[in-house]
């Protein structure tokens, strides 16, 4: 019975993603050819690579002595004074997309990982995890390694980073970054406005970066459906800010069960909205668990990190928002700065857009403008208002989003906005306009009251919002 609701979920889902990915592309601003830079980790000889991959591969003849083989491998590397970018082409190569590894690899993965020192780490796991393929950290780690000893060395030398590095990004996609699940009040895949500048803000890297890195907090099967998934992270990385800085995601994934039942559960909640009360929500449930799952593995390959996280009320992500402020080890629950969760309800009584789990949030943990804390689950319904949340809880926050970023993610969002044609969506445009305007004016009163400290180029920035919403939002 579970194989078959696996298999109707499997086609329920396919059907979907087809028809959601290649349709209404219109909607979806896409950049040129990209220009923008990875961090500078050198250049890889390729000559050097293959003959290492050569040499690395050969058989130690220490099939007795384990710490003889260990010892042969670690000599090969010194010897061979790789630089930072051979080194990750080499990791690349023994576990490359879809194929299994053996022992014998896992084996010299995780050598060639111990042998990158401290100071190299962030870089070389960041080049890795952003790279384009739907492949990352976790994946090399706790999906191509089996061993536990192994994984645990590499995890103990993942420890000895120097912290603290910064802040990475967590997010969903679907009603998340773009409508595309649920919210039918945008045209379908209509990115919303300031979701970029809302990222790009809240992310902090050890580099100068001209990209904007985020991890998708996906419970999609890897590698079952990892080449699907790869598709869909190079059409994400087209997308660019409103400087032209490009998204460069990554994605966790999770389990084929959870992920295509709780996916046809919410779309059965949707469409067939009469008889939603009567569907049963545990494997929409088991989604957000596999997502919080996720992040602790995550959190373990990224220790010197804290972490944001970014959903909807729509499917589970508010039972993992809940679960990453309060549930796990001390250490990794204190290192989630906060989350955020986007209200996709056409009100409050709109009882079709929102999931179980969101119906369930504990009001202890659901954070309010005047809260004493902005740690918890942020509810918001449009980006300028996540940002006005973040900015007036700066103090606990620690400065998530500065004024200079909530000024860049007001305008932003408000020049973004009025570019989305709601033609057949009148009513729920004009509703949504009138959100923007509150928040933006929320946004300006806050602002103005410290215009004597901001930069020149924010009060500019300052001045084009007053003047598009003089202009531009009037009712």
């Amino acid at each position: 019975m579970k194989t078959a609701k696996i298999f109707i979920g499997v086609l329920l889902l396919l059907i979907w993603y087809f028809t959601n990915e290649t349709g209404n592309a219109q909607h979806i601003e896409c950049g040129e050819k990209s220009i923008s830079q990875m961090p500078d980790c050198g250049q890889a000889d390729t000559r050097r690579v293959d003959e290492f991959l050569r040499e690395f591969k050969k058989f130690t003849f220490h099939i007795f002595s384990p710490e003889k083989r260990t010892r042969e491998l670690d000599n090969r590397i010194h010897n061979a004074r790789l630089n930072l970018a051979e080194k990750i082409e080499v990791f690349k190569r023994l576990a490359p997309p879809v194929d299994r590894t053996g022992h014998r690899d896992e084996l010299r993965m995780e050598r060639l990982l111990l042998s990158v020192t401290p100071e190299d780490l962030p870089l070389f796991k960041f080049i890795l995890e952003y790279d384009g393929d739907y492949k990352d950290m976790v994946e090399y780690v706790f999906s191509d390694i089996d061993d536990k000893e192994c994984q645990n060395r590499i995890i103990r030398h993942f420890r000895t980073v120097k912290q603290p590095a910064g802040i990475k990004v967590l997010t969903d996609i679907d009603d998340t970054m773009y409508a595309n699940l649920i919210d039918d009040r945008y045209p379908g895949k209509t990115l919303y406005p300031g979701v970029l500048e809302f990222y790009d803000s809240l992310k902090h890297e050890p580099f100068a970066l001209q990209i904007i890195p985020v991890t998708i907090l996906s419970a999609r099967p890897n590698p079952i459906a990892g080449i699907l998934e790869e598709v869909r992270l190079k059409r994400l990385a087209k997308f660019k800010d409103s400087t032209g800085r490009e998204l460069r995601p990554s994605a966790l994934s999770g389990n084929l069960g959870s992920s295509v039942i709780g996916t046809a559960e919410t779309l059965l909640r949707e469409k067939l909205d009469s008889l939603h009360d009567k569907i049963p929500h545990g494997q929409e449930d088991k989604i957000g668990r596999v997502k919080f799952e996720n992040f602790e593995k995550f959190s373990k390959v990224y220790p010197e990190y804290r972490y944001v996280f970014v959903g909807d009320s729509g499917q589970a992500d508010a039972l993992t928002a809940q679960m990453m402020i309060t549930h796990g080890s001390a250490e990794n629950a204190s290192r989630v700065v906060t989350t955020f969760i986007h209200d996709i309800r056409e009100s409050d009584v709109d009882t079709k857009s929102v999931s179980p789990a969101f119906k369930r949030l504990r009001p202890d943990v659901v954070v309010g403008k005047t809260s004493a804390t902005g740690r918890g689950v942020i509810v918001f319904r449009n980006y300028i208002d996540a940002a006005v949340s973040a900015y007036l809880h700066s103090e606990t926050l620690k400065d998530l989003i500065t004024a200079e970023e909530l000024a860049r993610i007001t305008l932003s969002a408000l020049n973004e906005f009025l570019s989305i044609d709601f033609q057949g969506k009148d009513a729920a445009g004009k509703r949504l306009r009138e959100q923007h305007r509150q928040d933006a004016e929320e946004s300006y009163k806050l602002l103005t009251t410290r215009s004597s400290a901001l930069p020149t180029g924010t009060l500019k920035e300052l001045k084009e919002i007053r003047s598009i919403l003089d202009e531009k939002f009037l009712q």
